[in-house]
């Protein structure tokens, strides 16, 4: 997988390293000159030095091929514009870090998906894995091992229906839904169809509840 990531502070750095070491093909936008030399030190990433801004940069980058762009400056509007941009350019899917979360609706506003924990951004993007259709695979454990992050892909035959319609477990929130290249941040009149791909975060005693009431298969009726 090709990945860009805007930022080579400590969290894009952080990234870089672990993204390489996944075997991912990573390329690193940085503006300062110290930073961008400390990240093409430290990992095999290309590291190239400028403004993510920059649209002739970006070219250069090669958005249009990559998987992954992630924007983890320090600036939530650095992040926003990096992102529109990439997605402008052609890349696949885009990820934001989120700095601070009054900014959260400008995010959603624009169709950005975003993370806050470093972590969690690392193993959701990195992960390659084939999935059982009616699996919930646990992504990562979070709250000193009370919370679960599961990444569930909904069997094909289920009917589409509405999160507002669904009985989900208290204390169970559906963080984004995966539809092909598309990825969104769903509300309650959001429909989940067969083949989307659902990460929720709910108590690690529901991980079963939660992956039965998004694969439930309806019966089928006898004549």
């Amino acid at each position: 997988m090709r990945s860009v990531i805007i930022g080579g502070g400590k969290v894009g750095s952080y990234l870089a390293q672990e993204l390489d070491s996944s075997g991912h093909h990573v390329t690193v936008i940085e503006s300062d000159l110290a930073r961008a030399t400390e990240v093409g030190e430290a990992t095999n990433a290309l590291v190239l030095q400028g403004d993510a801004t920059d649209m002739r940069l970006l070219e250069q980058a090669d958005l249009h091929r990559a998987d992954w762009v992630l924007a983890v400056t320090g600036r939530d509007e650095d992040n926003i514009v990096a992102c529109q941009l990439a997605a402008t350019l052609g890349a696949t899917r885009v990820l934001a870090r989120l700095n601070d979360p009054k900014n959260r609706s400008t995010f959603d506003a624009l169709g950005i998906p975003v993370v806050a924990v470093t972590d969690l951004m690392v193993q959701v993007i990195s992960r390659e894995v084939e999935v059982d259709v009616e699996e919930a695979v646990r992504v990562a454990l979070l709250g000193r091992g009370q919370i679960s992050l599961l990444e569930i892909e909904i069997p094909i035959e289920v009917e589409p229906q509405k999160v507002v319609d669904m009985s989900l477990p208290e204390r169970t929130i559906l963080v984004s839904v995966m539809r092909g290249d598309e990825v969104v941040v769903p509300g309650p009149y959001t429909v989940i169809e067969g083949g989307d791909r659902v990460l929720a975060v709910t108590n690690v005693e529901n991980e079963t509840s939660v992956r039965e009431v998004l694969c439930k298969v309806p019966e089928k009726r006898l004549d």
